[in-house]
């Protein structure tokens, strides 16, 4: 109906508050009044001289105010050529003032009182088109739409539209807007830092990565973490990210800083924390997040859950690594999981946390490095590891819980077995001995590759085959669909949000079923459907879209102790003013949250500029206990 990522105008916005609430569920709303001081919305005020438009124009409450509605309404359309407003029609029984609220004779305020034939009379009047609910929510607009389409608009729970809130970067313009030593000498900005009277506005959130994986595994969470320092050198969060280098093991990328620390021992497990708390003091951490399972005392951290394997397959957790685990869910205050299903399964083995405050981030791929291979590459692939037949991928072919004796079973029932190779890649390989039985006469090339020789491998296989019992994500298929391999695999845990329809699923135990599929792959009409599958369902998975959603998380999480609520106002009082003016425009902004129906859902965060907090703090309590006093208006919360 209207583009939600455009540009609004709130036509007779008070003080503001509707402007600052819109915001906050992140639409990019504008204020204008001519009659009323902007108190929550100051950076947001409409600029004539822009000369802009905007999406919709939303007007509550003002129509009826209006002396001259044609002409006042055609000032409007200047801006907008779609106008939202409110007021009452009156009833068709036309009653008297002492049987309507609406007339409000005692204000004196509502002159203009419209019923459904005058609004249509304007609509006309205008060349517009009208939609109402029938009482008080009604659109003048050029576009042509649906009755039903309004009124699914009127009805606020049935709009299922989430968007990401402007309030972080609405409180970074403010402070920027408020930072008034711009203009100051150098010295009296050294002076004034030196006595510690206000931080620098641009003061920026700093959070500490323990690159503490790269030290101990070269596995695919390396990978995801790799990928997200890089995407955040890309985007400029890298500015706010400071890494724990283990021993010189983590990764060096151009952007990133570091600070090296001793190598990890679970031996030591307290001391290592005690140093972590350390490293954070000493770099003025506001946020920890650990690559594995490492937390520091106190400064607030983030737990990252990849999968929940231990927890799943009864391992012993009373080993200090799970133990560690678990010590990090217990003391993180948000959690992020690299999948919908991980998710689930942090919630099942920690019920104290809600599954809706988990923050799914799902793993990413690099569609530069992992897409199809030309038939030169895979020819020279080929070629290199002396592979001469088509041949079946396995990657990460591990026992336990990995499932790949499943594929040797299945394998070694095809007739046809010994016209084909098999490539194991990855850790965690399953031995020569156990497979001799199933692979007689045939060529397992147990490989390390590259990046992009594994690129290759995908592109050239008849098929992935993944039997994995569980996955907290399953970076090999998203990696195999993304260069155009066919994918046979199980329905289990994350792997079908990875795979969606373009792989080919068997039950984990079913030895039959999987030859089967190993047989069907080989058709080139069902080849080509999981390819066009595969490539389709890849792109919606990137790395660029990960870090993005984990940056938002370490931002969220910083912005914890505001004690941030549904509603959240950010207020930057001039406070150079008179304390008399000071402190009356103080109480109207308190009394108007605190009076306000939905007043338990509001904080209200006052920026404190270039005076101390102590004395700001002194100010608002004594304006909070006025209110208190003369209007037993109790705003402690």
């Amino acid at each position: 109906m209207f583009d939600h990522n455009a540009k609004f105008l709130d036509y007779g916005g008070g003080y503001g508050l509707f402007v600052r609430i819109m915001r906050d569920l992140g639409f990019d709303f504008y204020w204008h009044d001519v009659f009323c001081k902007n108190l929550f919305a100051q950076d947001f005020a409409f600029n004539e001289k822009n000369n802009e438009q905007y999406e919709v124009v939303t007007a509550f409450e003002v129509f009826e105010h209006l002396v001259d509605p044609v002409d006042e309404i055609k000032k409007i359309l200047k801006f907008s050529k779609s106008i939202l407003f409110s007021t009452e029609l009156l009833p068709e029984n036309n009653p008297t003032p002492d049987e309507w609220w609406y007339y409000a004779p005692q204000e004196g305020q509502h002159i203009s009182i419209y019923n459904t034939k005058a609004l249509a009379v304007l609509a006309q009047k205008l060349n517009l088109n009208l939609y109402s609910n029938g009482t008080s929510l009604h659109l003048l607009t050029e576009k042509s739409l649906s009755s039903q389409s309004f009124l699914n608009l009127s009805h606020y729970e049935s709009i299922g539209l989430k968007k990401a809130t402007l309030l972080h970067d609405d409180y970074l313009k403010g402070l920027t807007r408020n930072n008034k030593f711009n203009n100051c000498s150098i010295a009296n900005v050294e002076r004034r830092q030196q006595s510690k009277q206000f931080e620098i506005a641009t003061k920026e959130i700093k959070v500490l990565v323990d690159g503490v994986f790269f030290q101990l595994y070269k596995t695919g969470i390396a990978r995801v973490w790799k990928s997200l320092l890089q995407e955040w050198v890309n985007n400029g969060f890298a500015k706010h990210i400071l890494v724990i280098d283990r021993a010189g093991t983590a990764p060096k990328i151009s952007g990133i800083r570091y600070r090296s620390v001793p190598a990890y021992d679970y031996n030591k497990t307290d001391a290592d924390r005690e140093m972590l708390q350390q490293v954070c003091d000493e770099e003025g951490a506001d946020l920890f997040i650990s690559s594995y399972y490492t937390t520091p005392l106190s400064t607030p951290s983030v737990f990252l859950a990849h999968d929940m394997i231990p927890e799943l397959m009864r391992a012993n957790l009373n080993h200090p690594m799970w133990r560690e685990k678990h010590y990090g869910i217990q003391h993180a205050s948000v959690y992020i999981a690299v999948s919908e299903n991980t998710a689930r399964d942090l919630v099942k083995f920690f019920p104290s946390i809600s599954l809706e405050s988990v923050i799914v981030a799902q793993n990413g791929i690099s569609h530069q490095i992992f897409s199809p291979a030309s038939p030169e590459k895979i020819t020279w692939f080929k070629t290199k590891y002396g592979i001469s037949k088509p041949y079946f991928l396995l990657v990460g072919a591990g026992g336990g819980y990995k499932n790949s004796i499943l594929f040797f079973k299945a394998f070694a029932q095809l007739y046809s077995k010994q016209g084909f190779d098999i490539i194991c890649t990855g850790s965690g390989f399953v031995s020569d001995t156990d497979l001799r039985a199933y692979t007689s006469g045939c060529t397992v090339h147990t490989l390390q590759l590259s990046d992009e020789e594994l690129s290759m491998a995908y592109s050239g296989a008849v098929a992935l085959v993944y039997p994995s019992k569980y996955e907290g994500f399953g970076l090999p298929v998203l990696e195999a669909i993304a260069c155009g391999c066919p994918v046979i695999t199980c329905p289990n845990a994350s792997i079908p949000e990875v795979a969606g329809e373009a792989a080919l699923y068997v039950n984990d135990e079913d030895v039959d079923g999987l030859a089967n599929a190993l047989c069907e792959v080989q058709k080139p009409l069902v080849r080509n459907s999981l390819i066009a599958a595969g490539l389709k369902q890849a792109k919606k998975f990137s790395w660029s879209k990960m870090a993005e959603t984990v940056s938002s998380a370490l931002i969220v999480a910083t912005l914890l102790p505001l004690n941030l609520r549904d509603i959240n106002l950010i207020i930057f009082p001039d406070w150079s003013q008179p304390e008399e003016v000071l402190c009356s425009e103080l109480e109207q902004v308190i009394r108007a949250i605190a009076t306000h129906p939905n007043s338990s859902k509001m904080t209200l965060l006052v920026e404190n500029g270039d005076i101390p907090e102590e004395e700001a703090t002194l100010i608002l309590s004594s304006v909070s206990m006025n209110l208190l006093m003369q209007e037993d208006l109790d705003v402690s919360e």
